[in-house]
């Protein structure tokens, strides 16, 4: 599979502009790019014409979500009933607020564009724009990314996939860098769970993806809010307000929580009774949740609540004509392997599943690469670890070094633009080091071992790595210089929080430069996102820096080298409560 590369600014205006949506005219305000810019908007829909001189996505104008008790209205009112409204409702603020329904209505991605009835414009649509490059991370690191490498040949024999995912999108790496529009100003009345949902769907929806892609995981749960048993409907409000609260950098009103309680609630009451989709969007809905308000939960009672709605509805094969339940059963099985390898107590989903995902996956849906930043190619090697992790002592090397081979092999080439090339290099590294300290016994990191897989190779695409060396603390270190080397408001740069948490826990106090990197990454994203998993990241880091530079004091020079105590002693293995770093 490749990536097509737009060329030509041409190429990439047809790109921007797509097709022609029945919402033409000018919007009464400017739109979500523009503002974020302060510059002038014409507001014309359905993309400004400012934005799409720049070549850049545009994000939209503030969307009027129609109300309707479960249906859209076709038809417009008529002046005189809008005279008499306006008469009727004296608003508090200039902005048009949204009106008050019984239900929400959301118009589902998947319905087909030759349907007459109105379609919600999507003016939620990740956008990425120009930023200038931090001088200060330049400064720090020195390695960077050649432009003109050459991809790395043979993918990952255990997938199907390649690290180059059909569904990412064209992109040109010129002196842009580009941020994704997180915060959308929506007129409001504030505490409105109508509103809650507004924002869920054009803020929240967009903050873990790292861009774009075509069936979204938590859009796809919001046609289950019109479900007898609104359990969706209080998680996804909830969602919304908590991360809406961290924006605004307040405490948390008593809302959150009893919408939280009130979800849980009908979640276990009526589990027997939900619908499939309604309970598998619950399940996804409270991990948000909680990850919104830290790493550490006990995220298994989750993912087993959702295996067991699955297996009891026929299995991973219900999902194969389902593109939004595939969306949503992939990010879960994200979220299962993630937390299993930092818990080192194995996923609760099994390989056959994924594997079915992969065998089913339409090219234009989604990809793990877009969803969370791994190359779609070391997924199934990725649960691979998870699972032998949860084994150590009977763990099969001639498996564990098929593991690593493919890790090394993935493909991941330079069309995809020097940034995502960095990530998808980032995430090798970061899986690599976890398996240098999960496994050491294996001696993974023996330079002379690795000389038969061509690692110099690999890594052709670095500057200064003639000799490359796998040693943990050699591998940290590049991960972080390569972090660095990603404009900091990137979101390719946002979705490297598990190596930089793996490799920030390699750094010795006399390294402070390198801590201030991961220091510096976890405090901006989560005041950039209003997810605060980066912030249990730092405190994850943390630990393993008090244990290390306590033990460090009074040691001589040449008895720090061999003295560091790595995380995977410091944080013991948890069948419970756990860390999710993705």
């Amino acid at each position: 599979m490749s990536v097509t590369t737009c060329s030509t600014t041409a190429t990439r205006l047809n790109h921007l502009t797509g097709k022609r949506t029945n919402s033409l005219g000018w919007a009464k305000s400017d739109c979500h790019t523009c503002s974020s810019l302060r510059r002038s908007c014409d507001r014309r829909r359905p993309r400004c014409s400012a934005c799409l001189a720049d070549g850049v996505i545009c994000a939209g104008y503030v969307q009027q979500l129609n109300w309707e008790r479960g249906a859209l209205r076709v038809g417009k009112r008529r002046p005189k009933e809008l005279s008499e409204r306006a008469q009727d409702v004296q608003p508090e603020e200039p902005a048009v607020p949204l009106p008050r329904p019984s239900t929400y209505t959301f118009v589902d991605q998947t319905v087909s564009q030759t349907r007459s009835r109105r379609r919600s414009r999507n003016n939620s649509r990740s956008s990425e724009m120009s930023i200038a490059v931090s001088n200060a991370a330049e400064s720090v690191v020195g390695t960077t990314v050649s432009s003109g490498a050459e991809s790395v040949s043979s993918a990952s024999p255990s997938s199907t996939w390649s690290a180059i995912s059909p569904s990412t999108p064209p992109l040109v790496d010129s002196g842009h860098h580009h941020e994704l529009i997180l915060c959308p100003q929506v007129s409001r009345h504030p505490g409105d769970i109508e509103c809650a949902l507004s924002f869920f769907h054009s803020c929240f929806a967009n903050t873990t993806l790292t861009f774009p892609v075509n069936v979204n995981p938590w859009r796809a749960c919001l046609p289950s809010i019109h479900d007898d048993f609104p359990s969706v409907r209080y998680a996804a409000a909830a969602l919304a307000k908590r991360q809406q609260a961290h924006f605004d950098r307040k405490p948390e009103s008593s809302s959150i929580l009893r919408l939280k309680s009130q979800a849980l609630s009908i979640f276990a009451s009526h589990l027997n009774d939900l619908s499939f989709e309604c309970g598998l969007s619950t399940v996804l809905l409270l991990i948000g949740l909680d990850y919104a308000e830290t790493g550490v939960s006990n995220w298994n009672i989750h993912l087993r609540g959702a295996y067991r709605i699955l297996e009891s509805h026929g299995g991973i094969r219900l999902a194969e004509s389902r593109p939004n339940l595939r969306s949503q059963i992939a990010m879960l099985i994200w979220y299962d392997v993630n937390a299993a390898l930092i818990s080192r107590c194995g996923p609760t989903f099994p390989r056959s599943y994924i594997e079915a995902l992969m065998a089913w996956q339409d090219d234009g849906e989604w990809s793990i690469l877009g969803l969370n930043g791994l190359p779609d190619g070391m997924f199934l090697d990725m649960h691979g670890l998870a699972v032998a992790a949860a084994h150590i002592e009977s763990a099969d090397p001639e498996a564990l070094e098929v593991f690593r081979k493919n890790i090394l092999s993935t493909e991941i080439s330079m069309k995809q633009g020097k940034y995502q090339a960095l990530m998808s290099e980032v995430w090798r590294l970061g899986l690599l080091l976890y398996f240098a300290r999960v496994f050491p016994q294996f001696q993974i990191y023996d330079v002379a071992a690795t000389d038969h897989l061509a690692v110099r190779d690999t890594f052709t695409m670095l500057d200064h790595s003639a000799e490359w060396d796998l040693e943990p603390h050699s591998v940290a270190v590049q991960i972080l210089a390569m972090v660095a080397n990603i404009p900091s408001h990137s979101n390719f740069q946002k979705q490297c929080l598990m190596p930089i948490v793996l490799a920030g826990c390699e750094m010795s106090s006399a390294e402070w430069v390198l801590r201030k990197i991961a220091i510096e990454y976890s405090e901006r994203w989560k005041q950039k996102t209003g997810i605060w998993i980066f912030d249990s990241g730092l405190e994850f880091m943390r630990g393993v820096w008090a244990r290390n530079d306590m033990a460090m004091l009074g040691k001589a020079e040449d008895e720090v080298d061999g003295s560091w105590v790595p995380w995977t002693e410091i944080y013991p293995p948890s069948a419970e409560y756990g860390f999710l770093f993705g």
